[in-house]
């Protein structure tokens, strides 16, 4: 059984958010996968399925990560 895990990232105001998913959503790691949960002002949900055994560190460092990638610069994940 996969790993899931729940993040939100946030960006700059203004910045849209489906955007920032979309793009995150293509930089996933192969045997990733993620579904939107939903959007706010600056702000996505996402769940995260990640390969079996794949802990709560690993997960927010591969989202952290993929958030360092051009095209993603100012969007960070979120305090729940």
């Amino acid at each position: 059984m996969n790993s899931l895990h729940q993040v939100s990232i946030t960006g700059p105001s203004g910045a849209p958010p489906e955007t920032a998913a979309i793009r995150f959503l293509s930089l996933l790691p192969d045997g990733w996968r993620a579904e939107v949960g939903e959007f706010q002002e600056n702000r996505a949900r996402l769940r995260i399925e990640a390969p079996p055994g794949t802990t709560t560190s690993e997960a927010t460092r591969t989202a952290t990560d993929i958030l360092s990638q051009p095209g993603l610069q100012g969007w960070h994940l979120a305090d729940e």
